[in-house]
């Protein structure tokens, strides 16, 4: 019975020492475990401010972008805006010299109308005048 006793309380010591080592190691890996998990949450977190501030400056370039190209419209529609002014003055003096000129070809017109309606008179005068005098010829003794 003693020895019984003795191997009891030998077994009971090492149960008591397994025991306190699955306990240590328990703890040692509870440790562990906890350090690799704050570890990739710190990297991960370091990660995603990585990338929130490589966006936001991408979202400064792509502002930036914007109102380069804003502006880069703007002058061109003003100088679209100028030049359309520019082309209706232009289209409204050519208009005018165009109306000018209408008039001035119907007068002309008017003119040449009168000027062949003078022509054919004096011809018509010119033509009774000789066939009066080739009438008178024929007329007079010989």
């Amino acid at each position: 019975m003693a020895t019984l006793t003795v191997l009891t309380f030998v077994l009971g010591i090492s149960a008591g020492l397994i025991l306190v080592v699955n306990l240590i190691l328990g703890g040692l890996a509870a440790a562990l475990l906890h350090s690799v998990i704050r570890e990739t949450r710190q990297t991960s977190a370091r990660e995603r401010a990585e990338l929130a501030a490589r966006m936001a400056t991408q979202a400064r370039e792509r502002s930036q972008e914007h109102l380069r190209f804003a502006t880069t419209l703007g002058r061109q529609l003003q100088t679209a805006l100028a030049q359309n002014v520019q082309w209706s003055a232009r289209t409204r003096e050519l208009e005018a010299r165009l109306s000018e000129s209408e008039t001035e070809l119907a007068q002309m017109r008017d003119a040449l109308w009168i000027s062949e309606a003078a022509e054919k008179r004096a011809r018509a005068a010119i033509v009774v005048a000789e066939q009066a005098g080739q009438q008178g010829r024929h007329l007079r003794p010989a």
